[in-house]
């Protein structure tokens, strides 16, 4: 152990570790994560093929929230849907989640699916960053450095996040393994996250 620092702040790679590091931080909060799941995919949306992704974000969060999680969060998952790699619609649905109105209260946490790649229909980043009061970065960034180390092809990534009011958005892949992967990087980071933006 490095001379001054406690057991908790000592370097570490793994994931139940910087789950210790933020439920430390959190100092027995609760948080509750009002969380809808927005898979872009025009295939998915035409019913060419069932969704897989959204799915995936779904079972994630509800492991997370049993296990390393349980200590600290509150998780309902409110809102789901599928919608084309349509800017228009991608806007219109992280808006209405997001803005909280007369029959339903907004979502603290939204996170996409699909849509963050190099093809001309690939609009879910520039659609977000179209709907969101500020940019964090930081979040693809790490996204980021951590998927290349297994599929180099992550590289090619343009995900996006940010913050609209009081609600985080996140850009996740749209295929299912790396959906997985980024979700166990992410997870860990959520309640916190969450818990500043109510201040």
């Amino acid at each position: 152990m490095r001379e001054g620092r406690p057991e908790y702040l000592q370097p570490r790679r793994s994931i139940a570790h910087c789950a210790l590091v933020v439920g430390f931080c959190l100092q027995d909060q609760r948080v509750g994560l009002t969380v809808g799941i927005l898979t872009v995919s025009d295939r998915a949306a035409a019913g060419i093929y069932s969704d897989l992704s959204g799915p995936e974000v779904r079972q994630a969060l509800e492991a997370f929230s049993t296990g390393l999680g349980a200590a600290s969060w509150d998780l309902t998952i409110s809102r789901s849907c599928t919608v084309a790699d349509d800017s228009a619609q991608i806007c219109a649905v992280l808006r209405e989640w997001s803005d909280s109105s007369m029959t339903a209260a907004a979502c603290n946490l939204v996170l996409t699916t699909g849509g963050t790649g190099l093809s001309p229909r690939d609009v879910t980043p520039e659609a977000t960053l179209a709907v969101v009061d500020r940019v964090v970065p930081g979040i693809p960034e790490l996204l980021l450095r951590e998927a290349v180390k297994v599929e180099p092809l992550a590289a090619l990534s343009r995900a996006a996040a940010g913050v609209r009011g009081r609600t985080l958005i996140v850009n996740l892949p749209g295929r299912p393994a790396a959906v997985k992967q980024n979700l166990s990087v992410l997870l860990p980071l959520l309640g916190f996250a969450l818990l500043e933006l109510q201040d």
